[in-house]
């Protein structure tokens, strides 16, 4: 009877080892097919290879991550215009901050999170318990894997941090982030976890879920989510950082932001009266900060080089 017992549990381990290996190599396969476009990117726009005898010391890495689309099915790249990384920040490719020289970067971060059953799942039990986070957080999938941890946004999360990682192996030691949307969200939470490590953010129309500021009504289900992932960011360790917004915006304006004003070191820089037009194929009023008119007209784009001035 030991021995029959003994065997069960050999094969039930070996089940689950081999299910975590199937779910990282779900994870890498996705990562290597989005990786591809993953480029330094000139002033021009153009993409190039960094010459490895450069001096890491003296130089700043900047790198901008995309928003999310197309929910926890879809793999993001970097292939649609509004993922690209925008005039305003690779504009700065080459730029002298001091004795530093900023080399700028596009990170493709959108790798699959949640499969529709495991969604359903999380978000049905989330119902029930009148919209408890708590209520979700310890699910697990099939093979053990907290779900929580495979939700697209942290999914980001973990790429950027894998990214940074390699460059600080590398032995770059300036570091800095921008996103868009999604992106700019975790890099909120990259920067104020690990702030010795990441110098600063740029942040391009942070969008903490959804279009939120567009909702006549937002149900609370919507606001203990958007609450929660506010709570996953170590405001005391934020450090300084620039936001740029637009009160337009379906995402986040303004008044959805209000809560950071309380915090002095997250400069406000307002859009809505730029006269740079919106695009739909770059989000609409969520994307103004990704124009080519941002970037070459409007004098509020000169102040990233301030910022990045002030931070080092």
């Amino acid at each position: 009877m030991k021995i029959k017992l003994i065997l069960i549990l050999l094969i039930f381990l070996n089940n689950f080892s081999f299910a975590q290996t199937k779910s990282e190599k779900r994870f890498e396969r996705d990562l290597k097919k989005i990786s591809k476009l993953n480029s330094f990117v000139d002033n021009k726009g153009n993409t190039y290879e960094l010459d490895e005898n450069i001096n890491k010391d003296k130089t700043i890495i900047l790198i901008y991550t995309h928003g999310q689309w197309g929910g926890n099915q879809k793999l993001n790249g970097c292939n649609r215009r509004w993922s690209k990384i925008p005039p305003a920040i690779y504009k700065l490719d080459g730029t002298q901050i001091k004795d530093l020289t900023i080399k700028t970067f596009q990170l493709c971060s959108g790798v699959k999170g949640w499969t529709q059953s495991e969604e359903d799942k999380l978000w049905e039990i989330y119902d029930k318990n009148n919209q408890d986070v708590n209520s979700v957080l310890n699910l697990k999938d099939k093979n053990g894997i907290l779900l929580i941890d495979k939700y697209k946004d942290f999914q980001k999360t973990k790429v950027m941090k894998l990214k940074i990682d390699e460059f600080k192996k590398k032995g770059f030691n300036n570091i800095v982030l921008s996103g868009h949307s999604a992106g700019a969200y975790s890099s909120f939470i990259l920067k104020s976890n690990f702030p010795k490590i990441i110098n600063g953010v740029i942040s391009l129309h942070i969008g903490f879920g959804g279009k939120f500021a567009k909702a006549k009504n937002p149900h609370r289900g919507w606001i203990n989510w958007r609450n929660y992932k506010k709570s996953l960011i170590n405001w005391s360790q934020i450090g300084d950082v620039i936001l740029f917004t637009h009160d337009k915006d379906w995402a986040d304006t303004r008044k959805t932001l209000s809560f950071l004003t309380e915090f002095n070191n997250i400069k406000f820089f307002d859009l809505s009266d730029t006269h740079c037009k919106n695009k739909k194929l770059l989000g609409d009023y969520h994307g103004i900060a990704l124009t080519k008119c941002f970037a070459d007209e409007d004098t509020r784009s000169n102040e990233i080089i301030n910022y990045l001035n002030k931070i080092y």
